[in-house]
C-alpha cells in the first residue's frame, strides 16, 4: 500500500476542524501522512516595531500551543487510524508556506475548509484565500465547506463545457482518487443555452468516454444562464456527494465558485469540491 502525503491547512476554527474530520473519514482505512499546517502573515510594517515583536512572539507561542492541542484532539479521534500526523507552523503567508511543503513533503493533496460564500459589498464570492490557494498552488485541492458531512461518496459529479482536453495524468489522478470509494462519476455539460457541441467539444467528450470505459460513468446536460444554478440542480437531481473539477478550467471556476451571480446556493455550504491538477494522487 503506497503512502499518501496530505497537507491540511488550519486556522484552528470550527470550520477547519470539520475539514479535518471529513478528510479522516474519507481516508479511513488508508495509510496517510497528514501534515497539519498553520501559517501566519502578520503585517509588521503597519504597527510599531516593538509592538510587532511582542505580537509575533505571543502569536508563535499561542499557535504552538493550539496546534499541539489540535494534534491531541486528533489522536483521541477513533478516525486517527494508522495515519501519521505532523504539525507545521510557518511565519510565511499561506501560499508560500504551502508551496514549500508541497515541494519538500511531496504533497499529493491539500485540504482546506471553506466558510462558503462571504459578502464583500454587493458581491458574493468564495473566500479570497481559498481562491488564491486554488489558482496559485499546483497541487490537487479538496475544499470542504463548513456544513459538509461525510456520508460516503456514492456519486461524483464532474462539471465541464468540453472545451478543455484532459491529459492522461489528470485523468489518472481522477481514477486514483475515485478508487478510494469506487464511486460512479457523472459528467455534466453546462451551457447558457441549448446548442450542439462543436468538433473539438465532441472530441474531448469522446476522450472522456474512452478513458472511463471500464469505470461506471454517465453524461448529463444542464442549461441555465447561471452556471451555479446548473450545478445546484445537477447535484440535487443526481445526489452528488463530491464535485470534481479540473484546475485549468478557470472559466467554470469563475462562475461556479469565485464569482457567483446567484445567492443562497446550497452547495457552497454542503458539497465538497475536489480541484484536480496534473500532480498525481497516488493510488493504494
Amino acid at each position: 500500500m503506497s503512502m499518501k502525503n496530505i497537507l491540511i491547512l488550519t486556522d484552528f476554527s470550527n470550520n477547519s476542524w470539520n475539514s479535518i474530520q471529513y478528510t479522516l473519514e474519507f481516508f479511513e482505512g488508508k495509510k496517510c501522512n497528514f501534515y497539519i499546517l498553520n501559517a501566519e502573515n502578520t503585517q509588521g510594517d503597519k504597527i510599531e516595531e516593538d509592538v510587532f515583536n511582542h505580537v509575533e512572539v505571543t502569536t508563535k507561542k499561542n499557535n504552538k500551543t493550539r496546534i499541539n492541542e489540535l494534534l491531541s484532539k486528533i489522536s483521541l479521534s477513533p478516525l486517527s487510524g494508522n495515519h501519521k500526523f505532523v504539525s507545521i507552523i510557518s511565519e510565511d503567508n499561506i501560499i508560500d508556506a504551502a508551496r514549500k511543503e508541497i515541494k519538500e513533503k511531496n504533497i499529493n493533496l491539500i485540504v482546506i475548509g471553506s466558510n462558503g460564500m462571504t459578502s464583500s459589498g454587493r458581491e458574493n464570492n468564495i473566500s479570497p484565500i481559498s481562491e488564491e490557494i486554488i489558482t496559485k498552488l499546483k497541487c490537487s485541492i479538496l475544499v470542504v465547506p463548513n456544513e459538509a458531512q461525510f456520508n460516503g461518496v456514492n456519486k461524483i459529479g464532474f462539471p465541464t463545457d468540453y472545451t478543455n482536453f484532459y491529459e492522461a495524468r489528470l485523468l489518472q489522478n481522477m481514477t486514483n482518487f475515485l478508487s478510494y470509494q469506487e464511486s460512479p462519476i457523472s459528467f455534466v455539460h453546462v451551457s447558457k443555452k441549448t446548442e450542439k457541441l462543436n468538433k473539438e467539444q465532441r472530441w474531448n467528450k469522446e476522450t472522456l468516454e474512452d478513458y472511463f470505459v471500464n469505470q461506471p460513468h454517465s453524461f448529463h446536460n444542464e442549461v441555465n444562464e447561471n452556471f451555479e444554478v446548473s450545478i445546484e440542480n445537477f447535484i440535487d437531481k443526481e445526489s452528488i456527494d463530491l464535485v470534481v473539477m479540473a484546475a485549468k478550467n478557470l472559466n467554470l471556476f469563475e462562475q461556479i465558485l469565485f464569482r457567483p451571480k446567484q445567492k443562497d446556493i446550497k452547495y457552497y455550504f454542503k458539497t465538497p469540491f475536489l480541484v484536480l491538477h496534473e500532480l498525481i494522487i497516488e493510488d493504494s
